[in-house]
């Protein structure tokens, strides 16, 4: 099968030699972990070659080169680049996601460029997608993409990863296009992230932001589920474990030994960010030299810093600063026969950076924040067989995993130092105990069985889906249930009301059916052989006040009261008596919300929450619930959750008795219920198996068709009674 991987970047970079293009790989985590999958797929990666060419002559000639091997290139001319990545991505995104709120350097040329940048990468991905791919969308910078390609092709399977933080629903709402970039999110069938807190932190966003309804893991946009999970990514493991017994990388793990001296080697591997607290470690190798004097001349620190966007000066100002650092701590510490720190500005080769690994005593891996931060994970599968010890943020994402690392609060410098010196005097049977544990997890977790699971998840999202297109009720569906409804002599509808026949609105008041909906029944109601009823959880006299003159059955509250001949009939012989102690709970519960409201019917209680805060609204509906269910156990009541509902009402009646007491009154060959609301799942489980159940809105596993909106019940009714 074939996966087409959409990058910011391919996985290796272009440049021009002797005038000749060539290849370098690429250093980044995405390009690393990516680059290594041996799932069995046909890959096929689409990026930008990370350099700027001018001429269609030259954009031919690359894209035949990469064409080779499954690249296909993105071209960006020099103005995108500096407005889309360096602006939009570089100076928005990445500052907002790592929690550098201040760094923040917005305006709108810049998300111009980034709706711009985006539509060129569609237009370059809708030419290569066919039928039956499977289409991997990659992190920050080509977040709108998903919803471009599924507004294109809605048939195709999209998965999206994102590989850095997704910030806090406070931070993430200063963007003014947040409903934007949600959107164009939510275009894929799953969202991934590297760990739980960053997918909380979406859904929290998408339900605060769009209102969207989120079940767990699944959030429901238009007509489809979207799935968010964590899928922490691995490395090749066996590559790593086994890179010190390759020839190359042993006679680099001499050299580097020999240069470096014979004392412990506490080894810091970053590019230059501000997010990877290089200053941070700095300071703390320093508070350890200072607060355990016994590691003078016995401990030095090897700092491998790649650089990145040294122009810009934020960053010129963080390398100003550690070049500083390491000048005043060598300055201070520095003995002729000794180097505290040992400074590398620049990138090393994969083999000299595998001996480095495999040499070094310690790992020092101490981001601010980080998506996941492959490093410590390379280091611990590098060391193979020889004593480590990995000291890691407990803001890095492999933190979650990496358990039996030194886990350290990356702003407590003090931390930082007693940590360097609890490894070092750390024996050595219990660095391997450490070691061999993370490194059979990292053997089972590898970077195959990330892309496996995360393509696994995305058919089963994709099959779903199919099955919810399925239930819709389209042309052939339309035209298959017009022949059963024309067929029938006599027929039962039973309607929801709210959600079902009117839109659901912010004030339960507002609902007021208009003249469309009124000339609807009326018509339905009209036609021989037609029984028409509306089964509502509202009261008898508002029910009596917007559709008492039309010629259809009514039942209100679920049932409890239903309308005949004229006349109201009360299913109940006895009425709830909501004791003070209920009624105590609902009252402060509702105090404590603001927004919600209390309902009080004959037969029910019912608070409504659908103004309040989703988040507050949330929370307060399980303690509301929590606090009610000792309560009613006692009275024999049941709770019931509704749409941006909790209802207390009698345990012995339901929409489902209701239907059932209907079907119950004649022999109807046709039979049909349609509703919006978990309420109405007890009228679909109970009603024969050839009824036409219909859920509008959300999907159902009860009802066997859906349609996607009340507009669109509307619309359905009126075709119903179309004749053929």
């Amino acid at each position: 099968m074939r996966l087409i991987i959409i990058a910011n970047r391919l996985p290796i970079k272009l440049g021009r030699s002797a005038g000749k293009v060539v290849f370098k790989r690429s250093e980044g985590g995405l390009a690393t972990g990516l680059a290594s999958l041996h799932a069995g797929f046909e890959i096929h990666w689409i990026g930008w070659p990370g350099t700027h060419f001018e001429s269609e002559l030259e954009h031919e000639h690359v894209t035949a080169l990469l064409s080779r091997h499954s690249f296909h290139p993105v071209f960006l001319t020099q103005e995108q680049i500096d407005d889309y990545y360096e602006g939009y991505c570089n100076n928005i995104i990445w500052p907002l996601c790592h929690y550098f709120f201040t760094y923040i350097q917005y305006d709108q040329k810049s998300l111009a460029a980034y709706r711009e940048v985006n539509r060129v990468f569609f237009d370059a991905a809708i030419n290569l997608i066919q039928p039956g791919d499977r289409v991997w969308v990659q992190d920050y910078q080509l977040m709108l993409l998903p919803g471009m390609l599924r507004e294109a092709r809605p048939d195709i399977s999209i998965g999206y990863f994102h590989h850095i933080p997704f910030p806090s629903y406070e931070l993430f709402r200063v963007l003014p296009e947040r409903a934007e970039i949600l959107r164009g999110l939510l275009g894929a069938d799953l969202i991934g992230f590297h760990t739980h807190d960053y997918m909380r932190h979406f859904i929290s966003a998408a339900y605060r932001t769009l209102g969207l309804n989120c079940e767990l893991d699944e959030i429901r946009f238009g007509d489809r589920l979207v799935q968010v999970n964590a899928f922490p990514m691995g490395i090749d493991f066996k590559s790593y474990n086994q890179a010190p017994e390759r020839q190359q990388v042993q006679t680099h793990s001499k050299t580097l030994r020999r240069q470096l001296g014979v004392q412990k080697l506490v080894l810091s591997v970053d590019r230059l960010d501000y997010s990877k607290g290089v200053l941070h470690r700095l300071k703390g190798f320093a508070a350890a030299l200072e607060r355990y004097p016994e590691l003078l001349e016995k401990v030095s620190l090897v700092m491998l810093l790649v650089p990145s966007r040294a122009t810009v000066p934020e960053y010129a100002e963080l390398k100003k600063k550690i070049d500083q650092t390491i000048g005043e701590l060598n300055g201070s510490y520095a003995t002729p026969n000794w180097t505290p720190v040992h400074y590398y500005y620049r990138s090393f080769s994969p083999d000299r950076l595998m001996a480095l690994y495999h040499v070094a005593d310690i790992a020092l891996v101490m981001p601010l924040r980080d998506g996941m931060n492959l490093v410590a994970k390379e280091y611990v599968a590098a060391k193979r067989d020889k004593p480590g010890v990995l000291i890691l943020s407990e803001r890095a994402g492999a933190a979650i995993e990496l358990t039996d690392a030194l886990l350290v609060n990356p702003n407590d410098i003090e931390a930082i130092g007693d940590a360097i010196a609890a490894a070092v005097l750390m024996p050595e049977d219990e660095q391997l105990a450490r070691l061999r544990r993370m490194q059979s997890l990292l053997a089972r977790q590898n970077v195959d069985k990330w892309a496996a699971d995360y393509i696994a998840a995305l058919d089963i999202i994709r099959e779903r889906n199919a099955a919810l297109h399925e239930a819709r009720i389209g042309e052939t569906h339309l035209r298959e249930l017009k022949q059963r409804y024309a067929a029938a002599h006599k027929r039962l509808l039973i309607l929801d009301y709210d959600g079902t026949l009117t839109p659901l609105c912010q004030q339960p008041e507002q609902a007021v059916p208009g003249e469309r909906l009124l000339d609807i029944l009326r018509r339905l109601s009209r036609v021989p052989g037609n029984t028409v009823a509306v089964c509502s959880g509202r009261d008898r006299e508002t029910l009596d006040k917007w559709l008492g003159d039309l010629p259809v059955l009514l039942a209100a509250e679920h049932g409890a009261f239903y309308k005949e001949n004229g006349v109201w009939h009360s299913v109940h012989q006895n009425f709830p008596v909501w004791t003070q102690d209920i009624l105590d709970v609902i009252e402060s519960t509702t105090n404590q919300t603001p927004g919600s409201r209390v309902e009080k019917k004959q037969t029910a209680l019912v608070w409504h929450y659908r103004n309040s805060d989703a988040w507050l609204a949330d929370l307060r509906e399980k303690q509301l619930i929590n606090a009610l269910m000792p309560l009613c156990a006692r009275l024999d009541l049941h709770i019931m959750r509704g749409n941006k509902v909790v209802e207390i009402k009698s345990s012995n009646q339901n929409k489902g008795t209701e239907a059932m007491r209907l079907v119950n009154k004649d022999r109807y060959d046709f039979i049909m219920a349609a509703g919006d609301d978990v309420t109405d799942e007890d009228m679909f489980s109970v009603l024969p198996p050839d009824a036409i159940t219909i859920r509008v809105g959300d999907f159902s596993q009860t009802a066997r068709y859906s349609v996607g909106s009340q507009e669109k019940m509307l619309i359905f009714l009126e075709a119903l009674m179309q004749k053929q």
